[in-house]
């Protein structure tokens, strides 16, 4: 095994601790609202932290023994294995902590099971120490939580390395100018096309939420999206078709296709926004309007009206 820096101890492990807390307290309410058995197991604690990284490193011989047992179904080894790398796994770990929207509990769970990935997929006969092998697949299991709770789009494995690349290079040009790096600088020290670094550049902008209050206490930011093609396609719809055409049609759409319209438009009440219609139905105000979208535009398709 490796000798890196654990991290599972000072004030990093009293986070920890502090996060697992919090993580049950959510569990115990959870089951209690679903009339469920509270977890059972002891909640972690900064001494078993300390015993973690405390711990004899396995031998050479020792790992392999308990890598073949795991290997085999052996579930008492499978949780050793595991603890006896937990140190390592929240070093890696380390590298991402600085993501506000990841717990660090989260990123560990994360790390555990790209190390039980690894151990389906190790071969020993070639060789290969096992963490050299399994860490590949910890940092892969961290960097796609961090992608999807941190990004409003999931990038891949070989963008995310392009995005640390285009990273280190935007780190490196302000360190020695002491200004931000233009886009022409960005492509010459990342080694990227500049389509790459203009893609990247935008998944890594932090995304908006649409419940965001606007300066000026006028609304919301989704209030202030607006489709200038919605009323206007639906009033196209309506000149170009029966009301009994319209209703037929409705019964072509899925149930939250036709209650999304039904809302929006007033057809049984009130028209209501895209936030009240997504309150309602459990869903952002952008998803709302992707289903108002589709579902005004297999109107206009049945209906034989071109879209602009």
């Amino acid at each position: 095994m490796s000798s890196e820096q654990s991290g599972l101890t000072g004030s990093e492990g009293d986070e920890l601790v502090a996060s697992a807390a919090r993580s049950r307290a959510a569990d115990h309410a959870m089951a209690q609202a679903l009339g469920r058995p509270t977890p059972a197991g002891a909640a972690t604690t900064v001494g078993y932290l300390d015993g973690l990284a405390a711990r004899e490193e396995l031998s050479r011989l020792d790992e392999s023994e308990l890598i073949r047992a795991a290997r085999a179904g052996d579930e008492r080894a499978r949780a050793r294995l595991v603890e006896a790398f937990m140190p390592l796994i929240s070093s890696v770990a380390r590298v991402y902590r600085e993501s506000p929207s990841v717990d660090r509990v989260e990123l560990l769970q994360e790390g555990v099971v790209g190390l039980l990935r690894a151990l389906e997929r190790y071969e020993p006969e070639r060789g290969v120490p096992f963490w050299g092998y399994a860490v590949f697949w910890v940092r892969q299991a961290m960097q796609q939580l961090v992608a999807e709770l941190t990004r409003p789009l999931v990038l891949s494995d070989r963008a995310l390395r392009q995005l640390a690349r285009l990273k280190d290079a935007h780190r490196g040009a302000v360190q020695e100018t002491g200004r931000e790096p233009g886009r022409d600088n960005l492509v010459a020290r990342s080694g990227l096309t500049r389509d790459q670094v203009d893609g990247l550049l935008l998944a890594e902008r932090p995304a908006r939420s649409t419940d965001e209050p606007v300066e000026g206490g006028v609304g919301t930011f989704g209030d202030l999206i607006a489709d200038p093609l919605a009323e206007g396609e639906y009033e196209r719809v309506l000149d170009a078709i029966q009301a009994q055409q319209l209703l037929a049609l409705l019964s072509a759409l899925s149930d939250r296709e036709r209650e999304v319209l039904r809302l929006r438009y007033g057809l049984e009440g009130e028209q209501q926004s895209l936030r009240a219609v997504g309150a309602r139905l459990g869903l952002s105000a952008e998803r709302v309007r992707q289903i108002e979208d589709r579902a005004l535009g297999k109107l206009a398709a049945a209906a034989g009206v071109p879209r602009p």
